[in-house]
C-alpha cells in the first residue's frame, strides 16, 4: 500500500468509525503533511538533518499560535 493510500485509510477511519474531534483531526492531518513534506526534503538533500528556527506555527482549537 502506498503513502498515499494509507493516509486516507487512516484519515477515513478517523473521520467514520473514532469520529475524532475536529481539532484533533486538524492537528493530526497538520502533522501528517509536515512530516511528508520534511522527508521530501530530507529525501532530496540526501538525508540531510531538516531543522526549523523558531516557534511552532501550529496553532491550538481557538486559533492561537502554541
Amino acid at each position: 500500500m502506498s503513502y498515499m493510500q494509507e493516509f486516507e485509510a487512516e484519515f477515513r477511519r478517523k473521520l467514520e468509525k473514532e469520529a475524532t474531534p475536529l481539532p484533533e483531526l486538524v492537528r493530526w492531518v497538520t502533522e501528517k503533511v509536515l512530516e511528508s513534506y520534511r522527508n521530501g526534503i530530507k529525501a532530496g538533500q540526501k538525508g540531510a538533518v531538516v531543522k526549523r528556527d523558531g516557534k511552532s506555527r501550529r496553532r491550538d482549537s481557538f486559533g492561537r499560535t502554541e
